[in-house]
């Protein structure tokens, strides 16, 4: 039986979506409807001339940025995620929820299972009591450098600026890699231990003038890791991240949305020198990264002090803290890149005047510094 010509608040929406150029159907209304992004509409009487049915100014936006957001096969969580991150929808409580749930704990999970899986064919070390947050920060650093992205490709180049590394096989740089990333990954930062730190510093070259996009991502990523690092250690587990993200507000979610948006805009900032404008949260992929981040940091700003933005946190702050952290092993590495860069020659009989010429430049050869 043919469907009856839309009608009302149904009418309206349409004709709204449609003048923005993201036609809908009565078919795809309803679906939101079943699925509890939209309500039943408002019905107003006319008195004698009847009644009228017609939605407030908040669902007609929300139903805007869903037509906008819509696709033919695209899930609908996906649509519901941006229209949230990139429209700032008044999206409703429940599909909203469900949204974040469902993307971010199977992603989660996988990827504890995937850790897991290579932390258990890790052979034990004999005689030594086994570390389970060691282990697994291990298997953490493992899959990282075994994935090779852009941040690990750029740590390996930078470690091969320390002299040992210089000309040492990949294994090796490698072994070392791991190490620092284990070690970003663990509850704390062994600050007394001076050989992973100096290999620390110069994994993340953080006093570097060349500006690159890989160097951005050791550097967001290092921020990240040690921002985890900075706050109040405490264990949690799936039901309790489930609980948290469940249990948080409306309008918290809302605000804690404009901190994930507002980090994610800062990263590109950094990562495009200010010269491309805003980040477009466009694709499916950045809104399921920013659900995520979003549900992520429903449990972890808890380990922050009260206030704390998350844009500050996790670079800022963070990177701030590991300038600290590794002055020392910084001062010790530059020394040891200096003395591998002036010439191996017999200075026994070298006289004032080409001393003074070496160590100030005069002779014209521009020294390293980084």
């Amino acid at each position: 039986m043919p469907r009856s010509a839309p009608t009302g608040a149904y009418r309206e929406l349409m004709d709204l979506t449609a003048a923005d150029g993201n036609p809908i159907s009565v078919s795809q209304l309803e679906r939101w409807r079943r699925e509890r992004l939209l309500p039943a509409p408002d019905r107003v009487f006319l008195g004698r001339a009847g009644t009228r049915t017609s939605y407030p100014q908040e669902v007609k936006d929300l139903a805007r940025a869903l037509a906008r957001r819509h696709r033919p096969g695209r899930l609908l969580d996906d649509t519901v995620l941006l229209a949230f991150f990139c429209d700032s929808a008044p999206t409703p409580e429940l599909p909203l929820k469900l949204a974040l749930v469902r993307t971010y704990f199977p992603h989660r999970e996988r990827h504890r299972d995937t850790v897991a899986r290579t932390t258990d064919a890790v052979p034990d070390d004999p005689g030594s009591e086994r570390d389970i947050y060691y282990d697994w920060a291990e298997a953490e650093a493992v899959l990282e450098v075994e994935g090779g992205g852009t941040a690990v490709r750029q740590m390996r180049a930078n470690l091969r600026r320390l002299p040992d590394l210089a000309r040492a096989p990949r294994e090796e740089v490698d072994s070392r890699l791991v190490g620092v990333l284990t070690h970003l990954n663990s509850p704390r930062l062994p600050e007394n231990d001076l050989d992973l730190m100096r290999d620390l510093e110069a994994a993340i070259d953080l006093d570097s003038e060349k500006f690159s996009l890989a160097r951005l991502a050791v550097w967001e990523y290092v921020a990240t890791t040690h921002a985890g690092q900075m706050g109040r250690f405490e264990e949690t587990n799936g039901q309790e991240r489930f609980d948290t993200l469940c249990g948080t507000p409306l309008d918290e979610l809302h605000r804690l949305r404009d901190e994930v948006v507002a980090a994610m805009q800062e990263t590109w900032r950094r990562a495009t020198g200010g010269h491309r404008g805003a980040l477009a949260l466009e694709t499916v992929s950045m809104a399921r990264g920013a659900a995520r981040m979003l549900a992520e940091w429903t449990t972890a700003r808890k380990a922050h002090p009260e206030g704390s933005s998350l844009a500050d946190v996790c670079f800022t702050a963070s990177l701030l803290d590991l300038a600290r952290a590794t002055a020392l092993a910084w001062l010790l590495n530059r020394a040891d890149r200096q003395r591998a860069a002036m010439p191996s020659v017999d200075r026994a009989g070298e006289g004032r005047a080409a001393f003074i010429a070496r160590t100030t430049g005069a002779t014209g050869r521009r020294r390293r510094t980084h």
